[in-house]
């Protein structure tokens, strides 16, 4: 079954899909590197106080300010991505997002006081907030239905790339005194941004979007670049396009697609079940290993070992995105969800159980307990991560993806906020101890998952809007027989001749125009 579904994904497709996923990069490199730049001596020079002891040191607030605030940025570019996309189309949303980002590492590079420092990464996660609606919605958009778990939800696996990269350059610079020590892993994120702008060009726009602006004829081109040769001989590319037409226009004609409307009908259960999935992958310990694993294993007397064992966390969470996006379209998304937050529950409070029974903790006892919070981002993203993001771009169906995107982004952000200010003060406190309050939500997101998350693997975006009208149940989704154009639509990203034979035929017929 897995070889015949990514039969369908054409060397076009890929590199599309790989050009945008550049902007998961941007994000990756900044979340990996800052969490260790924050502990490195250069940077701890250039924007620490000196104590007592004359070892430069970062006070709390700033910690926790320069942590927080640049979560701000990417608000504002969660709320702007549905503007900008909608007025000048994915593809002219990235050239801008790229062109944002050089100039917040610009700012962040040539700062020689933190706030400086921290307008510079608010600027850059302004271009982070609108890569993070665009790439997974445009990679969604292009994708057939088989393939979507794959090609849209593996933003995180590229994203946590990244993180190893910055990572990496942390580790690479954890000795070094001067400034060069953390000017170098910040210059690291103009190199996506550059190969963003020099690659967007190749690629073709959405069809969709083409679509809901009127433009067939633009659409159908876009679309046969991306589909197999034999697709477009076949004329399985006309009957898709033709069925998406259909339904784009049905959507324009009986829908508004307001803001207001995420919390009207249908979508309201939409919004919510997004914005619980994004509160739940910030809250759940995943934004707490990015920021704060580093600092955490120092805590733990590790030196500069903390570096490396942050780099073998981070690479964890890589093999956890890679085999969360493979098994997306083979097992679906609630398994995922469910049994991998049932593994990150366990692990956490196996480290929490053992770590924190103790105020000087044996060798084994430490080593336990590291292990748990290096093996802990792999399930982590299995279960909530790669879910929210691919989830916030396919819940929405026809009109609301990027709205719902939206929106689950400014929950991501409000609860990161919360998570990197608040971390810094309680940290100190607890130590270990602050895997309970992590492995009580992940505990919380078995029971939640089981009765109100449903199930979207193998749907055509348009199918999605059917299934919710239909007032199902979280468990019924995946089972449920959908009818009409959008299952049409399923049949033929599928490969189904048959229904590419009446779409062809039914299409001489059709009301919309082209």
């Amino acid at each position: 079954m897995l070889p015949k579904a990514w039969s369908q994904i054409t060397p076009y497709l890929a590199f599309n899909c790989c050009v945008f996923l550049l902007g998961a990069i941007i994000f990756g490199i900044d979340t990996g590197s800052f969490g260790g730049l924050q502990a490195l001596p250069s940077f701890l020079n250039d924007f620490g106080v000196p104590g007592q002891d004359g070892v430069y040191a970062m006070p709390q607030l700033r910690r926790s300010l320069m942590n927080s605030l640049p979560w701000i940025g990417k608000i504002l570019g969660c709320f702007s991505s549905d503007i900008l996309i909608e007025r000048l189309g994915f593809k002219n949303t990235m050239l801008v997002a790229a062109g944002v980002q050089i100039v917040g590492v610009i700012l962040e590079i040539t700062a020689h006081h933190w706030m400086q420092f921290t307008i510079g990464r608010d600027v850059a996660y302004f271009a982070v907030g609108l890569v993070e609606n665009a790439v997974p919605s445009y990679n969604a958009e292009t994708s057939p239905a088989a393939t979507r778990g794959l090609l849209s939800g593996s933003i995180m696996f590229v994203t946590a790339l990244g993180n190893l990269w910055g990572a990496g350059m942390s580790r690479a610079f954890a000795t070094e005194p001067s400034s060069k020590g953390w000017m170098i892993p910040t210059g690291m994120q103009f190199i996506p941004a550059i190969l963003l702008l020099v690659f967007i060009p190749f690629t073709p726009e959405s069809p969709r979007w083409l679509l809901a602006k009127g433009r067939f004829d633009d659409a159908k081109r876009s679309l046969d670049k991306i589909r197999h040769k034999y697709e477009v001989e076949d004329g399985s590319t006309a009957a898709e396009l033709n069925a998406m037409n259909e339904l784009v226009q049905e959507s324009l004609a009986t829908e508004e697609g307001g803001w207001l409307d995420l919390f009207r009908g249908n979508y309201l259960r939409r919004t919510w079940i997004a914005g619980t999935l994004f509160a739940i992958q910030q809250s759940n310990g995943n934004q707490f290993v990015q920021s704060y694993a580093a600092t955490f294993y120092v805590q733990q007397g590790l030196g500069a070992m903390s570096f490396t064992y942050n780099m073998i966390g981070q690479s964890m969470g890589i093999l956890g995105c890679l085999v969360g996006v493979i098994l997306f379209d083979i097992t679906g998304r609630r398994p995922l969800l469910i049994y991998g937050s049932v593994v990150c529950t366990f692990l956490l409070f196996l480290a929490s159980g053992i770590g924190g029974s103790t105020s000087n903790p044996s060798q084994q006892i430490t080593h336990t307990m590291i292990s748990c919070f290096m093996i802990f981002p792999a399930f982590t993203r299995i279960a909530a991560t790669n879910t929210a993001f691919l989830t916030g771009a396919e819940i929405g169906g026809v009109r609301m993806r990027k709205k719902i995107m939206a929106f689950g982004l400014s929950v991501d952000v409000a609860a990161a906020f919360l998570v990197t200010f608040v971390t810094p003060y309680v940290l100190p406190i607890l130590g270990v101890n602050i895997g309970w309050i992590f492995g009580s939500v992940c505990a919380f997101t078995v029971v939640w998952g089981w009765f109100f998350f449903p199930e979207l693997k193998n749907r055509s975006l348009e199918e999605v809007d059917e299934l919710f009208r239909a007032n199902l149940k979280a468990w019924q989704f995946k089972d449920h027989t959908t009818y009409g154009t959008a299952a049409t639509l399923t049949a033929i990203q599928n490969g189904d001749r048959g229904a590419v034979e009446r779409a062809n035929a039914e299409e001489k017929v059709s009301p919309f125009p082209k």
